[in-house]
């Protein structure tokens, strides 16, 4: 078994990892090395190195990657385990734990090869594990080191299961389960009604239409600053416009388009970002995003918005309601 104090001497390699659903909303917009889950994983290896009297990472030996632990192309992973294969001296390659280097059994193993060619320690921090390598094999600890993975592989699979599960439960039951409709309240004005009734300006300049740019101009004028969208947005909103006309007696079409006004004056009232505004939005994004989608395509009724309203705890997504919670707990605090 190799111990902690074998490792006296050897320079580490870092790999920080984090999944895209592991990202909190206070991240967003931030590199990587300023994210939670990132700072979180290497407070972790710098305690156990220091603990173990064991040399500090350099900044240039960090590895910050923001990826599925499933996905075998990681270029990240790749570029740090060429990294310490290059360095001369005794090196050792550092993770949190094993699941941040794999979650998927034969991809994890195999990118294990070139370190253990290399005599090169796995150390996984927070599961106690350093595998062997092929000058030092440790067979005990190599099979601890595929039960950690594989169980790492059972869990990203359950975990799969169950959001597939979660969706078509939603889809069932009328929710949408993807960002929805952005409509944006903070413009002077309507865009979307300006795209209706000015759609043809909008088409590419070859059938008609009068640019990205000029398009883009017109559109600026109507939100009342630079738009938080690129000169592009306005001609796919108006193909959107025009399917969805298209798919629509004029009757339904206007009753979609009312609706849409309706979400538009309610998140100008409450604001985009008001726990009864995203209950609302949470039970009302399928027929405003895709009423043509047969799952969508019922109207919300009154008795359902205001219930939306009323009871946004009931009618939150997962993510929302936990965060409801908290936000309720603070102010009875």
């Amino acid at each position: 078994m190799i111990y902690p104090s074998d490792l006296k001497g050897m320079k580490p390699v870092v790999y920080l990892r984090i999944s895209s659903d592991e990202q909190g909303p206070q991240d967003k917009g931030k590199p990587l090395e300023k994210r939670q889950g990132m700072i979180n994983q290497l407070e972790k290896i710098k305690r156990y190195l220091k603990e173990n009297n064991l040399p500090m990472p350099k900044p240039e030996n960090i590895h910050y990657e923001l990826a599925s632990g499933g996905d075998p192309t990681r270029p990240i992973l790749k570029r740090a385990i060429q990294q310490v294969v290059d360095m001369k001296g005794k090196k050792m390659f550092v993770v949190a734990e094993l699941s941040r280097f794999a979650r998927t059994l034969r991809y994890g193993m195999k990118d294990t090869i070139p370190l253990f060619e290399n005599d090169i320690p796995l150390v996984a921090t927070d599961d106690s594990l350093i595998t062997g390598t092929k000058n030092n094999p440790q067979g005990d600890q190599d099979i601890l080191m595929g039960l950690k993975i594989s169980l790492a592989t059972g869990e990203r699979e359950r975990l799969r299961r169950r959001v597939k599960t979660s969706i078509d439960t939603k889809r069932q039951q009328g929710i949408f389960v993807s960002k929805g409709l952005e409509i944006y309240p903070e413009a002077d004005g309507d865009i979307y009604q300006y795209v209706i009734d000015n759609v043809q300006k909008f088409a590419p300049k070859d059938k008609g239409g009068i640019g990205w740019a000029a398009s883009y101009s017109l559109l600026e004028s109507v939100y009342g600053s630079k738009p938080p969208f690129s000169n592009q947005w306005s001609r796919k909103a108006a193909k959107r416009i025009l399917e969805l006309r298209g798919g629509m007696i004029p009757e339904q079409f206007e009753e979609w388009n009312m609706f849409r006004k309706r979400i538009l004056e309610m998140e100008r009232m409450f604001g985009k970002d008001d726990f009864r505004m995203k209950a609302v939005r949470y039970r009302s994004n399928g027929f405003l995003t895709d009423p043509l989608n047969p799952d969508y395509s019922e109207m919300p009724t009154e008795e359902m918005i205001q219930n939306a309203i009323d009871n946004p705890l009931e009618n939150l997504s997962f993510k929302d309601a936990r965060k409801y919670r908290k936000e309720v707990s603070k102010k009875r605090v």
